[in-house]
């Protein structure tokens, strides 16, 4: 087993889809302006002066509202749907919940694998910090029948995990070669070894021209690009 993680079922939220430290925010935000705006009023345009108490509950409702920016600091976002089943990369093949799809036999094949478990949501400053790592894909149609599914990465080290298995899948031709399939390996991981490796043995093999095999790695410094162009751009 090269690599194996659990399938996600999305499911669509019923209503507002928002997270405790949201609700919390916006009720208590909206109780703060339904409970003030009344005293405001009265106070500005019949001369009355509310006892002071009054304006405690104000204060109280605020610090509720204050409160819900430190909760989202560890909260993560909902996880609308399930888990159900596990999807495994062999050596030879892909196996989907016990059944077996042979990488030679996939056809317009899409990988999307760059959402682990505990990363900062795009939306961290005012939602939830971390997000489930469930925002990953895998499609393909075999024998006419198209599969998609969503799985989860459970930690950043899953996330290696997964895009070096895909490295040495694409390297090994256990899929026929296709450029596309380059797009499976995100930026950070055009920096790795592995990734040079593969790159360069696409240069030798004629695949890839030099141009194309430099535009895609992540080089750290002008003199690894440098030694890599001796290497494998002959």
């Amino acid at each position: 087993m090269l690599f194996s993680a659990s399938i996600f079922i999305p499911k669509e939220p019923k209503g507002f889809n928002l997270t405790r430290s949201e609700k919390l925010c916006w009720y208590s935000l909206g109780v703060l302006v339904i409970y003030s705006l009344p005293i405001l009023f009265i106070e500005k345009y019949y001369n009355y002066k509310f006892p002071q108490w009054i304006y405690y509950i104000s204060l109280i409702i605020f610090l509720v509202n204050f409160s819900s920016y430190f909760i989202r600091l560890g909260e993560f976002e909902n996880l609308n749907g399930a888990f159900d089943g596990k999807i495994t990369f062999r050596e030879d093949f892909l196996v989907i919940n016990g059944i077996e799809y042979k990488y030679s036999k996939l056809e317009n094949l899409v990988i999307y694998g760059n959402s682990f478990s505990g990363e900062k949501t795009k939306n961290y400053r005012y939602g939830p910090m971390y997000g489930n790592g469930v925002e990953n894909l895998i499609s393909f149609t075999c024998n006419g029948i198209k599969i998609e599914k969503h799985f989860q990465l459970n930690t950043e080290r899953h996330l290696d995990e997964l895009q070096n298995t895909l490295i040495h899948i694409i390297s090994s031709e256990k899929i026929p070669f296709k450029k596309e399939y380059l797009d499976f390996i995100n930026e950070e991981h055009r920096s790795y070894i592995l990734f040079e490796f593969l790159i360069g043995k696409l240069i030798r093999e004629k695949k890839i021209s030099n141009k194309e095999g430099l535009g895609l790695i992540k080089f750290n410094s002008n003199k690894d690009a440098q030694e890599f162009k001796a290497k494998y751009c002959i």
